[in-house]
C-alpha cells in the first residue's frame, strides 16, 4: 500500500512517515521546499515530491492520503499570519480534494485530513467535556476548524472514505508544546500558564501515531476523530507532574498579559482550553498506550 502524506516534512508528519514505513507501508512524502528534517535524513530513499499542490502523476498510485499540511498555530498571530494560517487549512484542503476528485476512479480510496480540537472553541475552566457530537463554536477557532473540515468533507460526495484527526497537544521531546517547555522547568523557572485552570487535552506522540494507524486499518472509520488522552487535565495539574516527573519545582506562573505580548491573538492557544474526550476512538476499540499523564511523561523524559 502506497501512503501520501502533504505536511509529510513537519513534526508529526515526518515521524508518521518513519512509523508508516517501519510498518511495511511505501510512504510518499508531498513538500513544498523538498528539504527533510534531520529525522527523515537519517533514513534514506524517501520519495519525496516536490510542489504547493499535489499533481495527478504525484498522486498516481496512492491508495491512502493523509493530509497534515498547514503552518503553525502557537505563534504569534497578526493580521497578516492569520490569513496564513486560514489559507493553508481551508484553501489548501479545498484544492486538495478538487484535485482528488478530478482523477476519477484513479483518485486515492482515503483520505484522512487534519483537524483540531480547537472546533470546540476555546474555555478557561468549567466546562463539560467534548466529544465529537458536540457543535462547532462560534469563535475563530471554531469556525477555522469547521470551515477545514467540511472542504475535507467533500471528498466524500465522490466516494473517498474521509477521516478527521481533531489532534490535541501532542507531547513529544521532539518538538512542539513539551519541548518548548522543558528548558524553563529544568531551570526551576517553570510554573502554569496565566490562571492555570484551563484544560489541556494532551495526546502522547505514540497514541497519535497508533491510533491513525488504527484508524487507517479500520475501513468502517469515518467522520470525526478525537486524538486525545482519555484524561485531560488543567494545565496547573499538568505542570505539577510535569515538575514532579523531572524532580523540579512548579512554582512560578507566567501571567497572562506576558503571553499575549509573546503571541497576540495567537495566545488563546496556551491561555484557553477544552476538555475533550475520544469517544469514538474508543468505542472503536483503541487502547491507549498512555491513557495516564505521569505515566507518558516517564515514558517521554526517562
Amino acid at each position: 500500500m502506497l501512503i501520501g502524506i502533504t505536511g509529510g516534512t513537519g513534526l508529526i508528519g515526518s515521524m508518521l512517515a518513519i512509523r508508516l514505513k517501519a510498518e511495511g507501508y511505501r510512504v510518499r512524502i508531498f513538500s513544498r521546499s523538498g528539504k527533510l528534517p534531520p529525522r527523515l535524513q537519517r533514513i534514506s530513499e524517501w520519495d519525496v515530491r516536490i510542489g504547493s499542490l499535489p499533481t495527478r502523476a504525484d498522486l498516481e498510485g496512492v491508495n491512502v492520503l493523509i493530509n497534515l499540511a498547514g503552518e503553525p498555530i502557537a505563534v504569534r498571530w497578526t493580521p497578516e499570519y492569520k490569513q496564513k494560517i486560514r489559507s493553508s487549512r481551508v484553501d489548501f484542503t479545498r484544492d486538495l480534494v478538487a484535485r482528488l476528485s478530478s482523477l476519477g476512479e484513479f483518485a486515492p480510496k482515503t483520505l484522512f485530513n487534519s483537524s483540531a480540537i480547537g472546533i470546540y472553541g476555546s474555555y478557561e475552566s468549567g466546562t463539560p467535556p467534548f466529544d465529537e457530537d458536540s457543535p462547532a463554536a462560534e469563535d475563530e477557532l471554531g469556525s477555522l476548524c469547521k470551515d477545514w473540515e467540511e472542504e475535507a468533507l467533500e471528498a466524500e460526495k465522490v466516494g473517498i472514505r474521509t477521516v478527521l484527526l481533531r489532534t490535541g497537544v501532542v507531547l513529544t521531546t521532539e518538538g512542539g508544546a513539551l519541548s518548548s517547555m522543558l528548558p524553563a522547568f529544568k531551570l526551576f523557572a517553570g510554573g502554569p500558564i496565566a490562571s492555570g485552570n484551563q484544560v489541556l487535552s494532551w495526546i502522547h506522540i505514540e497514541d497519535q501515531l497508533s491510533a491513525i494507524l488504527f484508524l487507517l486499518r479500520k475501513e468502517q472509520a469515518r467522520g470525526a476523530y478525537n486524538l486525545v488522552s482519555p484524561e485531560p487535565l488543567s494545565n496547573e495539574q499538568f505542570s505539577k507532574v510535569l515538575a514532579k516527573t523531572l524532580g523540579r519545582p512548579a512554582f512560578t506562573r507566567m501571567p497572562a498579559f506576558a503571553v499575549s505580548l509573546a503571541m497576540g491573538e495567537g495566545s488563546i492557544v496556551a491561555t484557553h482550553g477544552q476538555r475533550v474526550v475520544p469517544r469514538r476512538l474508543q468505542e472503536l476499540g483503541y487502547k491507549f498506550r498512555y491513557p495516564n499523564l505521569e505515566t507518558a511523561l516517564r515514558n517521554l523524559l526517562r
